[in-house]
């Protein structure tokens, strides 16, 4: 009985990936707004979708925005702010999480001496 009851209810409760990234093609936001930071622009889809920001403290939060878009896919817009930034999102739940795109590896330190400076013991 506890087993069926499990398989019955088990779908309600389970996103898989797919459909979450789905999400963010169904909803549409409306953003026109002239030379404002982007923490002012995650605050208008914020408003409008009920989906709260979530990210690192290096975030571009300060980075100017101008924007007119009507009935916009958030992933479009999000990509369109984004990716020129070099920053990605993620949605997890009720939650865009920011973050820096995968960086390429930083090549190996160099020696700050210059070449043929004399060296202090």
């Amino acid at each position: 009985m506890k087993i069926r009851f499990l398989i019955l209810w088990l779908p309600l409760f389970y996103r898989s990936p797919h459909s979450i990234a789905n999400q963010a093609e169904k909803i549409k936001v409306n953003v026109n707004v002239r030379n404002v930071p982007l923490r002012e622009v995650f605050k208008l889809i914020s408003q409008q979708t009920g989906l709260r920001f979530f990210g690192s403290h290096t975030a571009p939060y300060d980075a100017r925005v101008s924007l007119q878009q009507s009935d916009a896919e958030l992933r479009r817009l999000l990509d369109d702010i984004l990716l020129p930034l070099h920053y990605s999102w993620e949605i997890s739940g009720k939650v865009i999480i920011i973050s820096k795109k995968n960086a390429p590896p930083p090549s190996p330190p160099t020696d700050i001496l210059t070449t043929g400076a004399p060296h202090s013991p």
